[in-house]
């Protein structure tokens, strides 16, 4: 039988960290899974760079994050007794080692905000780009989840499109909510909007228990609309296009918005 890869969280201390520590742990509950809690410590020495046991005086560097890393493990205990939770900590840049983690990870999870953001910032340079590198989907928990809300879903007729439906019935369905999904147009035509209709009831078919309300607005701003109406939801789901290091391109200009002004957590799919 297949194991189900577990959900990672990062932590590093923050109030941000601590409730997306709650939230995947409650996540991985829903999933049947494990919860992996994950600290990078920064360390200027090359020579300790190299992901295994840091030689000798090097373990007081990393006590300090054990620290932290029990304290998460205790949050995510609290938040869902059942759940087994593993701590990991590894020396590096936050962003790279979770990229590299999400290879093993079926949801990688993350504050808006650490304690290294750039203070006023919209979104946390670690959130952006892990959001926009990972193998795996991400959540990036912000705002607050309404907790009879529905799941929403930004709806277009692209590869990344196709996986933030799936995702999107996935969570609703584990949350035993409603789906809205919205596509937006403002070029003088309802684009392809039967053709997404149709994308909609074909998932529908799938998952018939969920309740589910398509919404084709005409407004400029798809990014707008999305998140005018994540402040009633769970959380609201977008596709990336690719990956890489250029967030804007890869996550697009409608889910590099979401992430930095949705009023709920954001689940980039893919």
């Amino acid at each position: 039988m297949a194991v189900s890869r577990p959900v990672v969280v990062g932590v590093d201390g923050s109030a941000t960290a601590l409730a997306a520590v709650r939230w995947a742990a409650v996540e991985a509950g829903r999933r049947g899974t494990g919860l992996v809690v994950f600290h990078a410590e920064l360390c200027d020495d090359p020579d300790l760079l190299p992901h295994g046991k840091p030689p000798g005086d090097a373990e007081l560097l990393m006590e300090p994050a054990r620290r932290l890393l029990r304290q998460a493990a205790e949050t995510a205990r609290q938040a869902a007794p059942a759940v087994p939770v593993r701590m990991c900590v590894r020396l590096g840049t936050a962003a790279e080692l979770l990229a590299a983690l999400s290879d093993e990870a079926g949801l990688l999870v993350l504050g808006a905000h650490g304690l290294g953001g750039a203070r006023g910032g919209a979104i946390g340079s670690v959130a952006l780009r892990a959001a926009a590198s990972a193998r795996c989907p991400v959540v990036v928990i912000r705002g607050s989840a309404a907790v009879d809300g529905p799941v929403v879903v930004g709806l277009d007729d692209s590869d990344g499109g196709e996986r933030a439906l799936a995702f999107a019935f996935d969570a609703a369905v584990s949350r035993g909510t409603g789906l809205e999904a919205v596509h937006a147009w403002h070029d003088g035509r309802p684009g392809r909007e039967a053709g997404l209709r149709e994308q909609v009831a074909a998932w529908s078919r799938k998952h018939p228990v969920v309740p589910v309300r398509v919404h084709v607005v005409r407004v400029r701003s798809a990014a707008r609309a999305l998140s005018g109406i994540s402040a009633g939801a769970q959380l609201i789901v977008a596709g990336a296009r690719a990956r890489g290091p250029v967030a804007v391109g890869l996550l697009g200009s409608t889910g590099y918005w979401l992430l930095a002004h949705a009023a709920c957590p954001v689940a980039v799919a893919r």
